[in-house]
This record gives C-alpha cells, sequence and structure tokens, in this order.
C-alpha cells in the first residue's frame, strides 16, 4: 500500500516559493498542491518550474497539512487573513513563511483556526532558481514559531540539504539585516566600484572582470583569517591623505558612493588598532 505524501499549498509563486516546491518535489517529501499567484501567468510558469502542481489565481480551495506563504512581505499578514477566512484550514494543518525579517506571529490568524505557524528563513539569494536550486545543500534555515510547526518541517527542509538553526524572534531583524548587508549590499557595493572604475576610463565589462578576482580574494582572506586580518588597502595602513582625497573623489563622482564610501570606512575603523591615524574626521563624518 503506497502511503500518500503530505501535501503542500503554495501562496506566492516567485523565485523562493517555485524554488522550495521544487526542491522538496525532487525529493520526494511533498505532493505539491495549488500553486497561486495572483498573476497567471506566474503561476503557471512556477508549476511548469517545480513539475508538480497546479495553478491558480485565488487562495487555495483544497486543504494541506503545509502551506507556504511565499509573497513579498507587506503581503504575508493579508495572505494569512485571506487564507484563514476561506475555512479550508484543519486543526494541526501548518502555515509558514520564509522572511527573515518577519515572525511567525504574523501568522496570528491562521493560529487563531488552530492552525500551527513558524517562519524558516534559508539564507540563500534566489535570483535565478535554477541556480539556487542546484547550490541549495548547506543553505542555513532559520526557523522560529510554534514547536510542533517547527519540529515537523525541521525534516523538510533538511531533506532537501538545509542547515537548520533555531532564531529567536526578537533577533530576526538584526539577523535579516545582517544578511541584507551580506547579501543585497554587496551587488549595491559592486555597482558602485564598478561605476569609479567605468569613470577611470575602464568599460564596464572590463572593470567587473578587473574587480572579481579581488572580491574573490578578499572573501578567501575572511574565510582564512577572520574579517580584522583581512583587512588591506590605505585605511588599513594608515594613510591619512590618501583616504581623505578618495572620500573627496568619490563624492564629487555621485554623492551616494561618496557616502557610502565614508560609511564604510568608518565601519572599517572598528577593525583597527587603538591610535590608529585615521578618525571619523578624516572621513569628513564628525
Amino acid at each position: 500500500m503506497t502511503t500518500r505524501l503530505p501535501r503542500l499549498n503554495l501562496i506566492g509563486a516567485g523565485r523562493l516559493g517555485r524554488s522550495l516546491a521544487r526542491l522538496w518535489h525532487r525529493a520526494g517529501v511533498l505532493e505539491i498542491g495549488l500553486v497561486c499567484d495572483i498573476a497567471t501567468d506566474v503561476a503557471a510558469d512556477a508549476v511548469r518550474f517545480i513539475g508538480a502542481g497546479t495553478a491558480a489565481t485565488t487562495t487555495p480551495s483544497v486543504p494541506a497539512a503545509f502551506t507556504l506563504i511565499a509573497t513579498r512581505d507587506d503581503a504575508i499578514r493579508a495572505a494569512a487573513v485571506t487564507l484563514a477566512n476561506s475555512g479550508i484550514l484543519r486543526s494541526g494543518d501548518i502555515v509558514f513563511h520564509c522572511s527573515g525579517a518577519l515572525t511567525a506571529d504574523v501568522l496570528s490568524v491562521a493560529r487563531a483556526r488552530d492552525a500551527m505557524v513558524a517562519s524558516v528563513h534559508p539564507m540563500r539569494a534566489f535570483a535565478d532558481p535554477a541556480a539556487a536550486t542546484q547550490a541549495f545543500a548547506g543553505t542555513v534555515c532559520a526557523s522560529e514559531g510554534d514547536a510542533s510547526a517547527v519540529a515537523a518541517l525541521a525534516p523538510l527542509f533538511e531533506a532537501i540539504g538545509g542547515r537548520r538553526i533555531d532564531i529567536a524572534p526578537q533577533h530576526k531583524l538584526l539577523y535579516h539585516a545582517g544578511a541584507v548587508m551580506a547579501c543585497n549590499h554587496l551587488v549595491a557595493l559592486m555597482e558602485g566600484a564598478v561605476q569609479c572604475l567605468e569613470h577611470a576610463g575602464l568599460p564596464r565589462d572590463d572593470a567587473w572582470r578587473a574587480l572579481r578576482p579581488l572580491v574573490d580574494g578578499t572573501l578567501a582572506a575572511i574565510d582564512h583569517a577572520g574579517t580584522q586580518k583581512a583587512l588591506t588597502g590605505p585605511l588599513a595602513r594608515g594613510d591619512r591623505e590618501t583616504v581623505r582625497a578618495e572620500c573627496a573623489a568619490t563624492a564629487a563622482l555621485d554623492p551616494d558612493i561618496g557616502r557610502a564610501y565614508a560609511a564604510l570606512s568608518a565601519l572599517a575603523l572598528h577593525l583597527t588598532p587603538a591610535g590608529h591615524p585615521i578618525s571619523r574626521s578624516d572621513l569628513g563624518l564628525d
């Protein structure tokens, strides 16, 4: 006798939701049920990517043991309200989201319908879902919420290679801010660096090719020795006049790039020893 897999309904068929659904489908741990999105073409495309499920544009009309709300953060609460009001939630069903910043309490309306709620945030970028699914093994997945829901979700994430950790709800904003700085802000930082090299005369593609080994080497140095020992350059050496001149040059190019240069230099000062010759005033911050 074949045991039927628990069903997953997906609300929000964007990059993260479709990536996780594809991984669970391929791992054979969940039956993919309804794949819901307000955009018909997005839902249909997600079903093709996942390789299973039924596209829908409304809130799920068929119950599921697990419902993942994978909308943007500011739509999660409303999606949970709509789901709770649909009447399909059963006692013991699990409703969860994958926001890094919001806690499981944003789903409290589902809890009031006797469902269990949780949040699990995979610390991975999903800009390219195909690449993200291939590289998912080893991804840290920070979870919190109702203990029974967290326990039920743990084997699902472990089955696709996730490394589950617990996160205290009150710490989620700082946890997610750290992830944003390392991922999203890194993209913005690279754009600023590319623009500096472009204005120095390098074609954009050549600028990135020049920067890429520098970035890779820096990450390798952090892996090997930690952030303090990996810090190099004019600020680490104490070259005050160079730092001052580059603050002025970047500000003249673009005020936002100038502010980023100064702010990141100030943060880098935290990695320097006491008595360092460069101060915040050299960065134009005091």
